[in-house]
């Protein structure tokens, strides 16, 4: 269900920013025949994303997901980069019953920043189907400036069945975009998330928090540190999202392993259609420490971190892999920089792998080094 485009996503030169809404909408079911059959229905804002100032004339009015267990759901939220606040939708999930309610996703796309809502009503049961209707609104005031990206608003919704009514397994969305354009778009249970994205194996990141390292400190003279080269702010946990949909997905083998152990690091363009990114040496390789995340590797002030600013075609499916040794020799071995050195020693703790080579921002991986 994923919206197709023509045109190469290339993500060496074009960000995504997302931002998440709280706020309820409750939504009445329509006045249909068999509205009855729906016990309750309440929606609210999801996330929305930014991208390309232009817009593929191939792109689709919309997409929707119908969600029926707790497995489908957290792969959404993954997907739509909200699964660390989904403290944000405890209420609205609380206490929820697949055996007799659904969620339904639905995401739309809009000319500027202002067009940053989608307004789901009309929500009812048609012989068995779940019906609905959504649209793009326009939130800006008369005289703002709205931003000139496309913008990406999606909508959640928790339609609760009456007992004894089988919860609907299919749905249909009469869409209309910030265009006015309008395509109904179906989504069934069964529907694939993305193409690629569920079958990448591996792991994002440990799931229990970390103690901070101490500082790092080198101990000599006439050594620089390697710096971060993105920003905090835009650095995303194992999925990258580029036009309103995951475009590379970063996976490590493993989130723990002892010292001399070596991993494996893959990314993987997920979409249908051709990646452009960076190249494979422009990743960070950093402790969690008393002063945030710093680089594990240093050189001589005489020596430089630079980079060759070029593009890598990714086709679908296909991406860089990364192998790290998990020692202070290892960590630099037949990489880029080899003049650099790790120091100082590596210690017990919490490390993250950073992939840079995508504009404002960094996706990554992190995991437990044992000693």
């Amino acid at each position: 269900m994923s919206p197709q485009r023509r045109t190469f996503l290339r993500l060496a030169g074009l960000g995504a920013v997302t931002t998440l809404a709280g706020c309820s909408d409750p939504t009445e079911p329509g006045e249909d025949g068999s509205a009855d059959a729906i016990a309750g229905v309440d929606n609210r804002p999801f996330v929305t994303h930014s991208g390309s100032p232009v817009r593929d004339g191939a792109d689709t009015v919309g997409r929707a997901v119908l969600v029926d267990s707790e497995a489908r759901e957290r792969a959404v939220f993954d997907q739509y980069d909200a699964g660390e606040r989904r403290d944000e939708f405890e209420d609205f999930l609380a206490d929820l019953d697949y055996e007799r309610e659904r969620l339904l996703i639905a995401e739309s796309v809009g000319p500027d920043a202002c067009h940053d809502r989608l307004d789901v009503s009309n929500v009812r049961p048609v012989a068995g189907e779940l019906r609905a209707e959504a649209t793009v609104v326009d939130t800006g005031e008369d005289g703002t400036a709205c931003a000139e990206v496309l913008t990406y608003p999606s909508a959640v919704v928790r339609i609760s069945f009456e007992a004894g009514t089988a919860p609907a397994d299919s749905a249909a969305v009469e869409m209309t975009d910030g265009w006015d354009e309008t395509a109904t778009i179906s989504a069934t249970v069964d529907d694939p998330l993305d193409p690629n994205l569920g079958s990448l194996e591996g792991s994002i990141r440990p799931e229990a928090e970390a103690d901070p390292l101490e500082p790092l400190e080198c101990g000599r003279s006439n050594v620089h540190r390697h710096p971060q080269a993105f920003d905090s702010e835009n650095l995303r946990w194992g999925n990258f999202w580029h036009e309103g949909r995951v475009a590379l997905g970063l996976r490590i083998d493993d989130t723990a392993y002892e010292y001399g152990d070596t991993t494996r690091i893959e990314l993987t363009n997920v979409t249908d259609e051709s990646v452009y990114t960076g190249n494979s040496a422009k990743y960070n390789v950093q402790a969690y420490t008393g002063d945030g995340w710093q680089d594990l590797r240093v050189a001589g002030e005489d020596q430089h971190f630079g980079y060759e600013d070029d593009a890598v075609e990714h086709p679908p499916g296909k991406g860089f892999e990364w192998s790290l040794g998990l020692t202070e020799a290892g960590i630099t071995a037949d990489t880029f920089h080899d003049h650099a050195e790790v120091c100082p020693d590596l210690a017990a703790g919490r490390y993250r792998f950073a992939f840079f080579g995508i504009t404002d921002g960094a996706v990554a991986v992190a995991f437990d080094l044992r000693l």
